[in-house]
């Protein structure tokens, strides 16, 4: 990696490597891998996806911040 890399050549870097994960994935099953690299996720159904999204859970950092808040009241 270069130390002064422009966004540019950044941005095509991950790309060829977001197409090799997919090739090596086999995510597209055969299909345009070049299209399915932005996204390697296989499936969005309720079981494979984000939580928050489906069931309303809170994240591991809004967790922790409610945690602290609760802790601080306490004391």
């Amino acid at each position: 990696m270069a130390q002064h890399e422009s966004k540019r050549a950044r941005r095509r870097r991950d790309l060829i490597r977001m197409k090799a994960k997919a090739r090596r994935l086999n995510v597209s099953g055969g299909v345009d891998r070049a299209r399915h690299a932005d996204h390697l996720a296989v499936c969005s159904c309720w079981m494979c996806g984000n939580p928050r999204r489906f069931f309303g859970e809170t994240t591991i950092q809004e967790k922790r911040a409610f945690s602290a808040d609760a802790c601080e009241r306490l004391s």
